[in-house]
């Protein structure tokens, strides 16, 4: 049975395929997405979604502070309540990291970044020690966001310009014949289209497997606890201790005395299936970040775990993500491969995946870049830190 089908469907309704959807929708397509569960549930929904403009690459520096300030403009741009928190960010490295960080600073000195004395960081963050931090930069536009609110707020306003988006409605698999996309099937129909975006995280590489094209990702657990500090003031803006390997923000979505922890790189990461993983936060993790959080802060001594979850991420190999139209496969676009950071870069994602589409192009990142067949010609992106420090 044929479905109502659109010009593009956009399969996902996480941050990169609701932006994609808002900006086809400006654009004037005819637009569909179509999303498994709920929208911004998966891997957008158990993101940390602290935002940063502080990167190795000078474009994905322009992506991160344009799509910030498109968070912080959301209510103007969209109509809907706020969903940007500018509390800063501080970011923490040893010796080792120093020369790297200070090198990356210079990319972004307009970006509202500046350089803060170790002596000084207790202004920052009262209690916090000093042992082993040779230098700090902080962020003063930077924060965190609601990443659910986010979502369906690009959802709501792609609505609103005559978008569809539909939730509980699985793709089961992509219809490509004659290296041209033709459509997507959802149950016993099939939704005809002329593009097709994949934008459905864990899940992409399965869809784009049916029809045989392999991508190059790993799906890993990952784990964030939410402690209470009592009576002690919570930490006031987001942190990134490369020292530590952890980050953290507040969160005010519990209560003014919580906050939000996970690991950052380089740990140990586990690989797993995307159906069917533990979402639940291990005991030995919840000690892990616990002692790496007292050490620094020792004010935060009695926090107690209040909760936890565990997301997805979608890891490419050089922690990039693979956007826009695949070779050989007309009409096949990827919005995908996330590798830890794509919440903060999701809007200009979504600018840079639906203005190729629209035959547009932007001024501030070639999206060629990003390709599935930089791999194959030895265009990867180089990271000053690795990881999804990126």
């Amino acid at each position: 049975m044929m479905g109502k089908g659109a010009t593009t469907i956009v399969v996902g309704g996480g941050i990169m395929g609701a932006t994609t959807l808002w900006e086809l929708a400006k654009g004037g397509m005819d637009a569909l997405l179509l999303e498994a569960g709920g929208f911004g549930r998966e891997s957008t929904g158990k993101s940390a979604a602290i935002v940063r403009g502080h990167y190795s690459n000078p474009q994905v520096v322009r992506m991160a502070v344009r799509s910030r300030d498109a968070l912080m403009r959301l209510p103007e741009l969209t109509g809907c309540e706020p969903v940007y928190t500018k509390v800063g960010w501080l970011f923490l490295v040893d010796e080792a990291d120093t020369e790297l960080a200070k090198q990356n600073r210079a990319m972004q000195i307009a970006e509202g970044s500046s350089s803060v004395e170790v002596d000084d960081l207790t202004s920052i963050v009262p209690g916090i020690s000093s042992d082993g931090i040779a230098y700090a930069l902080y962020e003063s536009e930077s924060g965190f966001a609601d990443p659910i609110a986010t979502t369906e707020a690009y959802i709501e306003a792609a609505r609103r310009l005559g978008a569809r988006a539909q939730d509980r409605s699985p793709v089961e698999a992509v219809i490509v014949e004659n290296g041209r996309v033709k459509g997507v099937q959802v149950g016993g129909d099939v939704f005809p289209c002329e593009n097709v975006v994949l934008a459905a995280g864990a899940w992409t590489h399965k869809l784009t497997a049916g029809f045989g094209l392999e991508l190059p990702v790993e799906i890993t657990r990952e784990q964030d606890v939410v402690f209470d500090t009592g009576a002690e003031a919570t930490i006031p803006c987001s942190i990134s201790a490369q020292i530590d390997r952890v980050y953290m923000r507040p969160a005010p979505e519990y209560g003014p005395s919580f906050l939000l922890i996970g690991r950052g790189f380089p740990k140990d990461y586990e690989n797993v299936e995307p159906d069917g993983y533990d979402t639940t936060v291990s005991a030995a993790f919840e000690a892990d970040v616990r002692k790496r959080l007292v050490d620094r802060i020792p004010r935060l001594a009695g926090v107690k775990k209040v909760d936890g979850r565990a997301g997805l991420y979608t890891v490419t190999p050089d922690w990039h993500p693979l956007l826009g139209e695949v070779d050989g496969y007309e009409g096949v676009y990827l919005a995908t491969g996330g590798s830890g950071h794509c919440f903060k870069l999701g809007p200009a994602i979504g600018e840079l995946v639906g203005n190729a589409i629209l035959g547009r192009q932007v001024d501030y990142a070639d999206i060629n870049s990003f390709s599935l067949s930089r791999y194959a010609e030895g265009r990867e992106f180089r990271s000053t830190y690795g990881g999804n420090r990126a």
